[in-house]
């Protein structure tokens, strides 16, 4: 694992087996537009918090988090599937510019407006498998849990759950929108240790600063191994 957390886990204020993912998809019985095709997957980052770690829960049960755990961060997902009705480049691009550019760099221009998903001769040189593409859009965790490695653990597990059925998983690794925009030095360093940590759970530079992880390969499930480790699993 060549990216090493800046703070260490004996200082992360919880154990971290009480860090809890919380996934939430919603559609139409029958899909309009390109709903058959895009899929978003809000995930929820939360703290475990039950009955024995607050007076309130323990004395009537009403307690905010006693049901969803105490926020620490939130992740996004989209998910364009192959082999529907929908160009896939036009369902990416009804969504935000984020998705459409990732869906862009990986698939061949000429085809963007026929039905599917068709990779680029350089997507396919990279990726063996086949099927969707899983688009890690956004990972964000609030400021007091950054540097201990817990993105990299709950991206690492988000994955394995959201993943089934896609060729790859694609990212553009930068800091939250608005962090560091007026400072292009501290920018570009945040923006490089971001991706450290994304390789650190098997993701690989592709071009245009799109990253790729190959579903079909061991490679990513030792990345999830030893991130698992790592936290004391």
């Amino acid at each position: 694992m060549a990216y090493t957390p800046r703070r260490p886990v004996a200082d992360l204020p919880f154990d971290a087996q009480d860090i809890m993912l919380r996934y939430s998809h919603s559609h139409p019985a029958v899909p309009f537009e390109f709903e058959d095709t895009l899929e978003v997957w809000p995930v929820e980052i939360s703290r475990y918090h039950g009955e024995d770690d607050c007076p309130r829960c323990r004395e009537d049960g009403t307690c905010e988090f006693f049901e969803t755990g105490i926020p620490i961060g939130d992740m996004s997902l989209v998910r364009i599937r192959n082999y529907t009705k929908d160009p896939g480049w036009e369902a990416a691009d009804s969504y935000t510019g984020d998705i459409e550019k990732v869906v862009s760099v990986c698939t061949e221009p000429e085809y963007a407006m026929t039905p599917g998903l068709h990779w680029s001769p350089e997507f396919q040189d990279m990726v063996e498998g086949v099927g969707d593409l899983l688009i890690m859009d956004r990972v964000r965790l609030n400021t007091e849990f950054r540097g201990f490695g817990i993105g990299a653990l709950v991206a690492a597990e988000a994955i394995r759950r959201l993943s089934p059925g896609c060729a790859a998983v694609a990212c553009e690794p930068a800091p939250i929108e608005g962090e560091f925009d007026d400072d292009e030095p501290r920018f570009a360093k945040a923006q490089a240790r971001i991706a450290e940590v994304w390789e650190s759970i098997g993701f690989r530079s592709f071009k245009d600063g799109i990253y790729l992880l190959d579903t079909s390969m061991q490679h990513p499930i030792d990345c999830r191994e030893r991130w698992q480790r790592y936290f004391g699993r």
